[in-house]
C-alpha cells in the first residue's frame, strides 16, 4: 500500500483512502486530479464496484497516471478518435497471430484493415520499449 499513497507532489495522508470521500479533502486536491477520481469512481460503479472499491481503484488509477504523465501535458481524444484509438489498442491486445479474420468480423473491418491496425500498434509498442535514437 506504500506504493499508493507517495509522490504525487504533494503529501498524502495513509488514511487517504478512507478520507478521499470527504468533501473537504476533495477540494484540497488540484481540480483536475479530483474530477479523475470522480469520473472514475463513477465508471467502476456503473461496471459493478461497490463504492469503497471503486474509490480505492479509482485513486490507483489516478497515482498510475500521475506517475506516468505527471508534469507533462497529457492529451486524451474524445468522440470517434477516442473510439478508434481504444479498439485499435483491443485488436493488438486479442491479436494471437491466427485471429485476423476473427477480430475483422468483430469489429466489422476488413483484414487489411487490421493488418493495418496490426502494423501501426506494432510501431506504437516497439516506441514505447525502443525510443527513437536520433
Amino acid at each position: 500500500m506504500a506504493d499508493d499513497t507517495q509522490d504525487m507532489g504533494f503529501e498524502i495522508p495513509e488514511d487517504a483512502l478512507a478520507r478521499l470521500q470527504d468533501p473537504e479533502i476533495l477540494k484540497k486536491w488540484p481540480q483536475g486530479l479530483s474530477d479523475m477520481v470522480t469520473v472514475i469512481t463513477a465508471a467502476l460503479r456503473r461496471a459493478g464496484d461497490d463504492e469503497t472499491t471503486a474509490r480505492e481503484r479509482a485513486f490507483r488509477a489516478v497515482r498510475a497516471l500521475a506517475q506516468y504523465a505527471g508534469g507533462r501535458s497529457l492529451y486524451v481524444p474524445k468522440g470517434e478518435a477516442l473510439d478508434r484509438a481504444l479498439r485499435d489498442r483491443d485488436i493488438w491486445e486479442r491479436f494471437d497471430g491466427a485471429n485476423v479474420t476473427a477480430l475483422a468480423r468483430q469489429h466489422d473491418l476488413t483484414e487489411v484493415q487490421i493488418y493495418a491496425i496490426l502494423a501501426e500498434q506494432r510501431k506504437l509498442a516497439r516506441a514505447r520499449v525502443q525510443p527513437q535514437l536520433l
